[in-house]
């Protein structure tokens, strides 16, 4: 099967769709002739080629068969994507924030190849930026009750770390050249954010971002709830081995947290709640805090509201991303199943950057 680059229509708004148009709801959980997607690549190390782009958006991120499991479904020429995902599964997932042909024309061969090399590849994806509104939208159908050891992540936003800031012996903070830091891995390599010198394998004082220990949201279906977790950090450099861990049941619209890293649950419902085999239309609009770039400090705070099948589940105002150069992106599909596995049926994406 032959896919093909869609390039991005700029207009008052921005908005990226999939070819995945409205459909008859009767034809849920069809799948007698869907395709399996076999392709698995890196949105941080890989540049996607035509082929390997699916619907003119995604490319697949996550294990491959029998471990993660996607397949496209055409009803009426348009596609239902099912996701299926083994306990031993990490993710298999779509994005639509990778690198690609596209957004690389122009740039020269090594600069393409050093943002391969510093796990940057996606960098020129327009996603949106710090500051701005962003509007998700897409359905989803879960066809499976939950029960004990089912579960995952169904959707998440994450961020794009400034790959070569660098912090070192001295604690002096600086944003490399990325030939520069490339050349500067001949000596030492990085587990995590510490640096570590080759020649002696011990600590050698170096930090360099990384992550900010989590996404910036993500929705869970557990055994007990279904919720939305979002996290803001105002560090420019963030330590990855804290993670902020808001629960349901115990934070919903309830900020917990530490050293300008932060956390809540903005939405969460019961999942005895959560309607199995139907389609729930999803609808999130977030509004990402504005950072300074210079110092550990949150400009501007954000927003989150919730829409599922209509109504509005959640409007919450605080802290909402990371104090990253590049904007945060999107993700379906499946993360961390639980040790029984997790399906989950996506169609109907759309996404609007609002400027």
């Amino acid at each position: 099967m032959k896919y093909i680059l869609k390039s991005l229509t700029l207009v008052a708004a921005i908005t990226t769709m999939g070819s995945c148009s409205a459909h008859d709801d009767s034809h849920a959980h069809k799948k007698e002739g869907a395709v399996e997607i076999t392709t698995r690549l890196s949105a941080q190390q890989d540049v996607a080629t035509a082929d390997q782009i699916i619907d003119n958006t995604w490319i697949v991120v996550g294990n491959k068969a029998p471990d993660g499991i996607v397949t496209r479904e055409e009803v009426d020429n348009k596609p239902i994507y099912h996701f299926q995902a083994t306990g031993k599964a990490n993710r298999i997932e779509f994005t639509s924030c990778f690198g690609n042909e596209k957004d690389l024309k122009g740039k020269s061969k090594e600069e393409i190849e050093l943002l391969k090399a510093i796990k940057s590849a996606y960098e020129y994806s327009d996603q949106g930026n710090y500051g701005e509104t962003v509007t998700y939208e897409w359905k989803a159908l879960f066809p499976e009750k939950m029960e004990k050891g089912k579960g995952a992540i169904f959707a998440q936003w994450h961020g794009r770390p400034d790959r070569t800031l660098v912090k070192d012996p001295n604690g002096n903070m600086k944003h490399w050249d990325k030939k520069a830091f490339v050349s500067m891995l001949d000596t030492m390599y990085f587990e995590k954010n510490i640096g570590i010198s080759k020649k002696t394998g011990k600590p050698n004082g170096w930090i360099v971002e990384q992550s900010a220990g989590g996404p910036i949201g993500a929705f869970h279906f557990r055994e007990d709830y279904m919720y939305l977790m979002i996290r803001g950090e105002c560090n420019r450099m963030s330590d990855p081995t804290f993670k902020v861990k808001p629960k349901p049941g115990q934070h919903l619209n309830k900020v917990i947290g530490r050293d300008g890293k932060y956390g809540t649950i903005v939405f969460e419902r019961p999942s005895s709640e959560i309607p199995i085999n139907e389609w729930i239309n999803f609808k999130v609009r977030i509004k990402y805090s504005k950072y300074s770039l210079v110092e550990d400090k949150t400009l501007e705070t954000g927003s989150v509201e919730v829409w599922m099948n209509g109504e509005k589940v959640a409007d919450w105002k605080g802290d909402v991303g990371k104090n990253d150069k590049h904007g945060p992106y999107f993700k379906f599909g499946i993360y961390k199943p639980g040790p029984n596995g997790f399906k989950v049926d996506c169609s109907e994406y759309k996404q609007t950057i609002h400027r």
